[in-house]
This record gives C-alpha cells, structure tokens and sequence, in this order.
C-alpha cells in the first residue's frame, strides 16, 4: 500500500496544480491528511494566548455567518482538490480547523473523505485511528481547538481496538521527538502525553504536522514517526507501507 501524506496546507491554493504533476504516475492507494486546513491570525493568536498563560479562553460569540460561509468554502474547495486524485482521503482537524462541527457538516458532501476522529479507517491491513488539534491546557472548540493531555490519554487508555504492529495514529501535535521544532528559535510543538501512548501502544506509525521547521521522520520504540512537513511550503511525504520506506520529495516550488 503506498500513501501520500500532508499537513498543514493553510490556504495554499497554488500547491495544487504541482501536486497534480508530482503524484501523476505515484498510483497511490490513499491519501492522508494530518491537519491544519484554514489559516486564521486571530485564532493563532488566540491558541498562543490560551498556551501561555494557561487559562480557557473567555467565552464569545460564535463565529458569525459571514465566517462560517468562508470557512465551509475554504474546507469545500480543499476536500474537492484533495479528493481529486481518485483514491479515499483520511484526516484529523488541525487547530486552526475549528469549529468541528462545521468541518464535519462539510463532509457531508464527500464519501471517500473519512475524520479518524469520528471512528477508525481499515484499509488492507492497517487502521488508521487518530486525535486531531493541538494538546494544551484546556479543552476548546470556538476559535481554535484543543484538547488537554489527559483527554488525549483517555481517548487511548483502553488501547486501540487493532493489533498495533497494523495501526497507524494520526495527530495533528507531534510527540517530543527529532520532528517536532516548530517555526521560530527552540519552539517546540511535541507533547510528551503523545510519547506516552506510542510507549504504551506502539503502532506502527505516528504521523504527525504542527511542527513546520522539522519535516522528516524519527523512531520510537518500534514506532516510525513521519511530520511530512507543510503543505504551503511544497513539503509532503510518499510512504510504502509493505516496505515501511519513507521518501521526501524535493520540495514543490510553490
């Protein structure tokens, strides 16, 4: 089974004409997609806010009807590009890709687009399962989406209903590894309660995004960890399941 993976697409319509010549004779089997869909300064600037101090953020007003119609266009135009190459797409929202719900009521419209989230994805031999976001201190779902570390832990805490040697755990935040530095000097994405689950659970793989200064891929335990890289900046990865060899293409000059 060979896949493509990407992350962090943020908008970056021109990537899809160079992707349609890159993958044009790759004869994948599926496509993954491990977040970060929209791209918002306000909603960043309200998760970094949230992340440095440590408090929920103050209640407001949902976003109004001019922003949902942006927003549902935006995920709409992204699923019929992604969706395009012919083969079923699986996914986790990123932070930025909130609220869920109008994401969900999108894919609607979409029958080979699956959300790990909502339920795991068996293909061949391997399920997908996954936690979309990013993992802070504090469950939220308004303007950005995040979820605490024990949240996250609990999701996991029965293990996964698939032998692990054939699961793979799609994050939008990568666990504390070689992938993780994130853009600006020594700023890290990893969240350790993700390295807590790969010890216990051990997939066979954890693909992971957020991170954007660190494309590549690191191991632990038996566990590959693959951060394709971002989308917007013509990043992405090709993986071979049966062979478990991971290939990063020049990047695409977007």
């Amino acid at each position: 089974m060979k896949i493509a993976l990407f992350a962090d697409y943020h908008g970056e319509d021109r990537i899809w004409p160079l992707l349609e010549e890159a993958l044009e004779d790759q004869r994948l089997d599926l496509i993954v997609f491990a977040g970060g869909i929209l791209e918002s300064e306000e909603r960043e600037a309200q998760w970094q806010q949230v992340l440095s101090t440590g408090k929920a953020p103050r209640k407001s007003k949902t976003a109004d009807d001019e922003d949902g119609v942006v927003d549902e266009i935006a995920y709409r135009e992204f699923f019929v590009n992604l969706s395009g190459f012919g083969v079923p797409v699986v996914f986790v929202p990123g932070h930025l890709d909130s609220p869920t719900s109008l994401l969900m009521e999108t894919l609607k419209g979409f029958s080979d687009v699956y959300n790990v989230e909502s339920s795991p994805f068996k293909t061949g031999d391997y399920t997908f399962v996954g936690r979309g976001g990013a993992l802070g201190p504090v469950d939220a779902d308004e303007k950005f989406y995040c979820s605490k570390e024990r949240t996250f832990k609990k999701r996991f805490a029965s293990g996964f209903d698939s032998d692990p040697s054939k699961t793979i755990l799609l994050v939008h935040t990568p666990p504390i590894s070689s992938v993780d530095l994130d853009t600006g000097a020594d700023n890290h994405a990893g969240t350790k309660a993700i390295n807590d689950v790969i010890d216990k659970l051990q997939p066979a793989f954890c693909f992971c995004a957020h991170a954007h200064s660190t494309p590549g891929q690191d191991t632990l335990g038996s566990t590959i960890v693959v951060n394709p890289g971002s989308m917007y900046r013509g990043r992405y990865a090709l993986i071979d399941m049966d062979s478990r060899r991971v290939l990063f293409p020049t990047p695409l000059k977007v």
